[in-house]
């Protein structure tokens, strides 16, 4: 009996580790760490011949100050694979998602569909689907959607940003606005280098507005200073 509590507090601490690290666009992946973990339900099996672990109804999955609420989980501990579904609600710190489903493979990968939001601090994003790797912080919409931060918001078709280097690029009727800069602009692709770069890069059919100066091309360079202004340079 002690074996098994103990693989269910290694395996729940893990699970809850890496589920609570998705919410967020510019989170840096949770690794598995020591503190007090709880798993609840309406019914819970655990096989230890295949490693899986099964909770349905009600369930609430707590690691240390995260939570995660869901109807139906799954877990195993030989591969960490992981599932949880059911109008899943989580909850850590300022990090939160709520979704239909969200899905973990081997630690480092984490899936979440369905009317996806996210959000950490001042920043957010939204979309049906959101794929994201804690080993090298890469965030992925594939069906599109928009990330929004204290700057403004960014839209595309198709999304994907490297957490690491506050980067963000956009494919498919990309728009960004920043009500603080008084400035909005668009293209077939956008892409945001944030850190000392500064700067927003619109191409195919790209226009960008600031303070009723209208600019059309087929290659914007917008550069952000710190005093929140912006600069707009079109190729020749």
């Amino acid at each position: 009996m002690s074996t098994m509590k103990s693989i269910h507090k290694k395996s729940i601490a893990a699970a809850a580790a890496v589920l609570l690290g998705i919410s967020s666009f510019a989170i840096v992946g949770a690794e598995p760490s020591n503190g007090a973990s709880e798993l609840n339900g309406d019914v819970v099996e655990y096989n230890a011949k295949t490693g899986l672990m099964t909770a349905d109804g009600h369930v609430v999955l707590k690691h240390n100050d995260g939570v995660a609420r869901g109807s139906h989980a799954e877990y195993n501990t030989k591969t960490q694979d992981g599932l949880l579904t059911g109008g899943v609600v989580a909850n850590q710190g300022d990090t939160h998602l709520t979704c239909d489903s969200v899905r973990f493979f081997g630690g480092t990968q984490v899936v979440a569909e369905g009317n996806v939001h996210g959000s950490k601090g001042d920043k957010a994003y939204e979309g049906p689907r959101a794929e994201y790797s804690t080993d090298n912080e890469y965030l992925r919409l594939p069906a599109g959607g928009t990330i929004t931060t204290a700057d403004g918001s960014f839209t595309a078709d198709y999304m994907e940003g490297w957490m690491k280097e506050n980067h963000a690029r956009g494919v498919g009727n990309a728009y960004v606005t920043s009500p603080k800069r008084n400035f909005e602009g668009g293209g077939d692709e956008a892409e945001y280098f944030g850190e000392e770069s500064g700067k927003v890069v619109l191409t195919g059919n790209a226009w960008a507005i600031q303070d009723n100066n209208r600019l059309k091309s087929q290659r914007l360079t917008v550069y952000l200073d710190e005093k929140g202004q912006a600069q707009t340079e079109a190729a020749q």
